[in-house]
């Protein structure tokens, strides 16, 4: 199928823009839940989970936002 945007790829059109999006809306997200949330939660980024069912099938999961209690 070809592109609905002949000479343009409307994803990548400025990739010197949309390099730090996700960074941006990450910290956007996190001061936008902390606004939100009770004296009993603080919003967390960069945290790192650790899921496991067996000491050899460890897995890493980087969200890009969480609650801590």
């Amino acid at each position: 199928m070809p592109s609905p945007f002949p000479g343009m790829d409307p994803y990548l059109e400025a990739p010197e823009l949309w390099s730090e999006v996700h960074s941006r809306l990450i910290v956007a997200l996190a001061d936008d839940l902390s606004e939100q949330l009770s004296d009993a939660y603080r919003v967390a980024i960069e945290k790192r989970i650790y899921l496991s069912d067996t000491d050899e099938s460890l897995m890493v999961r980087i969200p890009d936002v969480a609650l801590v209690s």
